[in-house]
């Protein structure tokens, strides 16, 4: 059977509409793919850009953390030292205590031995033996002041140390302050 011009006229003009229909379709296809292609390229630029920084952050890492180290070291060996002599400090007190411990009796026999110089004069004696007692006493505690002196000066000492230690050590965070994007 055949087509009748009219319906011919119609079937191409059908078809001329689903052409457009088609065209659209593959225009807004076509868009679509450009916009993803783009999300997908800035997205990889972007994990590039951040992968490059952590690798910088991390050569950064890697030679500051030798000098870090050492400080940390250096600090350490500070602190058994304080640690060291914390305890000399703690053996010179517990010395001074026990050689301090006899001073109230020997108050007390003080206070006796006046009022026997007051009666007896014959207890001269006696009296120098104590008085003997009580220099060598004395004389042990000086010794321990002494020591306690010596040990709080090498602590001054090894305080001023750590201060130029810790301010070395903080070289490396100043290195990072400068590198910070937030200024």
């Amino acid at each position: 059977m055949p087509i009748a011009p009219e319906d011919q006229a119609r079937i191409e003009e059908i078809a001329a509409g689903f052409k457009h229909i088609l065209d659209q379709q593959f225009a807004m296809h076509l868009r679509v793919a450009r916009r993803t292609t783009a999300v997908v390229r800035f997205g990889m630029i972007s994990l590039a850009i951040i992968g490059v920084s952590m690798f910088l952050l991390l050569l950064t890492l890697a030679f500051q953390i030798k000098p870090m180290i050492g400080s940390v070291n250096t600090m350490n060996g500070h602190f058994t030292q304080i640690s060291d002599n914390m305890r000399l400090m703690k053996d010179a007190i517990l010395e001074m205590e026990a050689n301090v411990s006899p001073l109230p009796l020997m108050s007390g026999e003080m206070y006796q031995m006046q009022g026997s110089v007051r009666e007896l004069t014959g207890s001269t004696n006696s009296l120098s033996l104590r008085m003997d007692n009580l220099d060598t006493n004395m004389a042990s505690i000086t010794q321990s002041v002494t020591r306690m002196t010596s040990s709080f000066a090498f602590i001054n000492q090894t305080v001023g140390i750590m201060g130029a230690d810790v301010n070395r050590m903080s070289g490396p965070m100043r290195v990072f302050n400068s590198m910070t994007p937030f200024k």
